[in-house]
């Protein structure tokens, strides 16, 4: 059996890559908690409608995965009220223009002085902000025993590898706060 070597992921596409690699994790993420939305059991529980168009959403990490979700959620009418960063956070009850907010990111290296917005100083202070989904999007141990507690969101999509430790998990589940797993979400 001959094995297509051209489909390993993260080559170039002149080195035989796929085209779209860049942005499918984000889709993937979009896609997953667009359809969990979508079942009336998950909006008894959370009370929300049922649909993209309208639901706050809050981004921690803003590579890839964070990027191109936010991007998603925004062109399909989500809100993005927060979006964290290595250095900072962003966040605004009224929204944040994704890609405004990625050129001042690009032109400045940071967040700070990005008009409209409060700059949230702990970046893991981005976490329990208000929100309805939470997209832990950047790194493992995230969400633990120390901060599960305050989390406000009602559903957690576990976007990174483990973002949530499983003690956390415990607390959100106890808390009602769905949490739809990475393996599900951030499989690309």
């Amino acid at each position: 059996m001959k094995i297509n070597t051209n489909l390993v992921t993260g080559k170039p596409i002149q080195q035989g890559g796929v085209r779209g690699r860049t942005e499918a994790t984000g889709l993937g993420v979009y896609y997953g908690i667009r359809e969990f939305l979508s079942y009336p059991e998950i909006q008894k529980k959370t009370g929300l409608r049922g649909t993209v168009k309208g639901t706050k959403i809050v981004v921690q990490g803003f590579g890839n995965v964070g990027y191109w979700a936010a991007k998603f959620f925004e062109a399909n009418g989500a809100i993005i009220v927060g979006i964290g960063e290595r250095d900072c956070g962003a966040y605004s009850s009224q929204g944040i223009n994704v890609d405004n907010i990625f050129n001042h990111r690009k032109e400045t290296g940071s967040f700070i002085g990005f008009k409209g917005v409060e700059i949230i100083k702990n970046p893991m202070d981005i976490l329990e902000q208000e929100c309805d989904v939470l997209i832990p999007a950047a790194l493992e141990r995230q969400i633990t025993l120390k901060n599960a507690h305050r989390i406000k969101a009602k559903i957690v999509g576990e976007a990174a590898n483990g973002p949530v430790t499983p003690g956390a998990h415990d607390v959100l589940i106890g808390k009602g706060v769905i949490v739809i797993p990475d393996l599900l979400l951030n499989a690309g």
